[in-house]
């Protein structure tokens, strides 16, 4: 089943899509990726351009994760944001586990995974935070998986 949105003047809106598990709460933001939007990719809001967003850089600042693929730079798309559980985009080869927490990587626009610590985290990994992983997933042999999370950021 594809998205299914609830929307509030075509800006805000209510999603749930049954066959990825995906509901929460999306928000139209301008794409200023450089490329064509990535399902999962974690974004950042851009500093150049009004209500726009791109990728994450050096993994801190995380404001969302692009809901849709295919949307041309410059145009209008759909991002989660907190409180959302939503399916991110993790760095190639990587799996995830139920449970962990979802870090944003060095990688821009990407996630990786860590164990809950048993102790307070790192500040660095604390502002790094992205959310928790609901899923697990096998790491491929090549290219990325997404994986779902319940996301909020720090």
């Amino acid at each position: 089943m594809a998205l299914q949105v609830i929307s509030a003047g075509g800006k805000v809106a209510l999603g749930i899509d049954t066959a990825t598990g995906e509901r929460g709460f999306l928000l139209k933001m301008l794409n200023k990726t450089g490329v064509a939007s990535v399902k999962g990719t974690v974004v950042a809001a851009s500093a150049a351009v009004d209500n726009s967003v791109v990728l994450s850089p050096s993994g801190f600042d995380v404001v969302g994760v692009v809901q849709e693929a295919g949307v041309a730079d410059d145009a209008e798309m759909w991002v989660w944001t907190s409180g959302s559980t939503c399916q991110v985009l993790l760095t190639d080869e990587t799996g995830a586990t139920r449970g962990q927490v979802a870090l944003a990587s060095d990688t821009d626009g990407r996630i990786y995974v860590v164990d809950v610590p048993s102790a307070n985290p790192a500040v660095a990994e604390h502002f790094r935070e992205v959310g928790h992983v609901m899923q697990t997933v096998a790491a491929p042999e090549e290219g990325a998986a997404l994986v779902l999370c319940s996301i909020h950021f720090n």
